[in-house]
C-alpha cells in the first residue's frame, strides 16, 4: 500500500472514531465482511444475526449512529423491523440492503431509510454511510429524493 493511502485510511479512521454502526444480517459471511470493512475505516461495529438481537443491541446502545439492515431475517422480517423502528420514533438512519425486488417500496415514504440492492460494492456502502452520517443528512435524503 502506498504511504499516502495508509495516511488517508488513518485519517478516515480517526474521523470515524466513536461512530457506532449496528449491522443486522443473518448471513455470517456478509456480517463478517461488513464488520471487517467498517472497522478498518474506524467505525465501531455492533453485529446482530437476527432482528430481535438487533432490537436488543439498539436499545442497549442508544448512541448508535447508523443501522445496516437486511430484509430477509429469521424470526422477524426486515419489513417488520422497520415498522417497529418507525413506531419507536427513532431518528437514526437505516440502510436497507437486500436482494429482494421490492426494496424500494419498503424504504419509500420516510426519510430515515435508504436502499442498497445486493449485490453492491463496499465503496457504495461507504459513500452512503458518509452521506447519512453527515450533520445535514436529512436535507440530503428526503422522501422525494431517495438515494438508490
Amino acid at each position: 500500500m502506498p504511504p499516502e493511502t495508509g495516511q488517508m485510511l488513518e485519517t478516515t479512521r480517526q474521523t470515524n472514531q466513536n461512530q457506532k454502526i449496528l449491522a443486522i444480517e443473518d448471513d455470517p459471511d456478509v456480517l463478517a465482511l461488513y464488520k471487517s470493512y467498517l472497522q478498518k475505516r474506524g467505525y465501531e461495529v455492533l453485529s446482530a444475526s437476527g432482528a430481535v438481537e438487533g432490537i436488543s443491541l439498539l436499545q442497549s446502545n442508544p448512541d448508535t449512529r447508523l443501522i445496516l439492515l437486511d430484509l430477509n431475517l429469521p424470526g422477524m422480517s426486515g419489513e417488520e423491523w422497520i415498522a417497529w423502528y418507525v413506531q419507536q420514533g427513532k431518528q437514526t438512519p437505516v440502510v436497507v440492503a437486500s436482494g429482494k425486488g421490492d426494496i424500494l417500496t419498503i424504504t419509500k415514504g420516510n426519510n430515515m431509510t435508504a436502499a442498497l440492492t445486493k449485490p453492491f460494492h463496499m465503496e457504495e456502502l461507504q459513500e452512503l454511510i458518509e452521506v447519512l452520517l453527515a450533520d445535514d443528512w436529512h436535507e440530503q435524503v428526503s422522501p422525494d429524493r431517495k438515494m438508490h
